[in-house]
């Protein structure tokens, strides 16, 4: 094995910080309700069946957002690409139940190419890998990994030495 990549970290972090203020909303609007409207948080917690419902109904959200949060860990984390000296595997999480897993060999390769575009992907260093195929193959694209332009350069390097291995010898 080469390579064992997946999506770069700074990928993950958007999506920390969107789960972090979905958790944050609810004690925001506790403290604006607090701040203005004093009488009407009395009334939510006052040990009545609203309060019952506030609680349930913040404990669905929360779970909501865990699972949610969850979900998108398990596609962030389970998202591999392997590189081996003869093929490529793309292992794609759909969801919790499906994964999908698709191979290339190395000897197939036509031309790789990188892009890394944008302030955070060139301060981080994180980009798209295209691997061009012959025939009617559809091209892998490695999507936000990390350091692209060395990732390109080792496949192709790959495919040239698998290309030379297949060839017969005459």
């Amino acid at each position: 094995m080469i390579f064992y990549l997946r999506k770069h970290w700074y990928k993950f972090l958007k999506i920390i910080l969107f789960y972090t203020f979905l958790g944050i909303i609810p004690g925001v609007i506790l403290l604006g309700l607090l701040r203005f409207y004093p009488g009407l948080v009395e009334w939510l917690f006052n040990g009545a069946l609203v309060e019952v419902l506030v609680k349930l109904g913040l404990s669905l959200y929360y779970l909501a957002v865990w699972l949610f949060f969850w979900n998108t860990w398990v596609d962030y984390y389970l998202d591999v690409w392997l590189v081996t000296n003869e093929r490529i595997l793309h292992l794609e999480q759909k969801g919790l139940f499906s994964r999908t897993t698709s191979e290339l060999r190395l000897n197939r390769v036509q031309d790789v190419a990188a892009d890394v575009k944008g302030l955070a992907a060139t301060i981080f260093d994180f980009g798209t890998v295209r691997v061009q195929t012959a025939g009617t193959a559809p091209n892998f694209i490695f999507e936000l990994v990390p350091d692209p332009h060395k990732i390109a350069e080792q496949i192709m390097r790959l495919a040239d030495a698998a290309r030379v291995k297949a060839e017969p010898i005459t």
